[in-house]
């Protein structure tokens, strides 16, 4: 996806979240995040459209649900574009305020 079509300002990182489709549960690392959304790298493929339970291993852990909007297969992994479906207004406060300063700390 090109930079103008995106909604949000994308913050890369190296934070864990664990993923569950409710038959699996993966703990991945988030390459790149947004208030939107999360980029994943994984050995696994998720299918387009699965909706994933969302564990986002911060200061205060953010619960949320998201979808796979995408994937796209490299070498040996796959990158996985997760768009957030449900996060309340408390969760995603916290969310924007962790990316918010995250990126600032990087700048500086």
């Amino acid at each position: 996806m090109s930079e103008e079509k995106r909604k949000y300002v994308r913050v890369e990182t190296l934070l864990y979240v664990t993923l569950s489709d409710g038959k699996r549960s993966l703990k991945k690392v988030i390459h790149d995040a947004s208030p939107g959304g999360l980029l994943i790298e994984s050995d696994e493929p998720w299918e387009e459209g699965t909706v994933l339970g969302v564990l986002i291993d911060t200061r205060v852990p953010i619960r949320a649900k998201g979808k796979v909007v995408w994937i796209k297969k490299e070498e040996r992994t796959y990158k996985i574009g997760v768009e957030f479906e449900e996060l309340d207004s408390d969760a995603a406060k916290e969310w924007i305020d962790f990316l918010f300063h995250f990126q600032e700390l990087m700048v500086h």
